[in-house]
């Protein structure tokens, strides 16, 4: 993806990397330490998401996979991106919001101490 245009244009945060398989992905957030499995389904938006910014995109490609209601697919497509935002996998905009790492956020639980 080049980059959002538009402050609706969805970009995947630059620490969240990917393994996929027939059983869908793990998604690993380095910043944050975490993991987050998709299902085949999340997988298929998650590398629509990839190709296109927004969410329109994602909707016109499902639904030529999928050949279910366009409000359904967007409903789905808009309730994925929420918790994918919520998360903090994907950010809307230009600039992603700030955040501390994983291990920024642990030493400075612990005082701030460092090496």
């Amino acid at each position: 993806m080049n980059g959002p245009s538009n402050q609706n244009d969805i970009t995947i945060a630059s620490g969240v990397r990917q393994t996929a398989s027939e059983d869908g992905a793990v998604l690993l957030d380095a910043e944050q330490g975490i993991c987050f499995s998709l299902n085949p389904v999340g997988l298929t938006i998650w590398e629509l998401l990839k190709q296109h910014p927004d969410v329109e995109h994602v909707v016109d490609g499902l639904e030529e996979q999928f050949h279910l209601p366009r409000a359904q697919l967007r409903s789905d497509v808009c309730k994925f991106v929420a918790q994918l935002e919520a998360r903090h996998l994907i950010f809307r905009g230009a600039q992603p919001p700030q955040k501390r790492s994983w291990i920024g956020r642990m030493f400075h639980k612990n005082g701030g101490a460092a090496c």
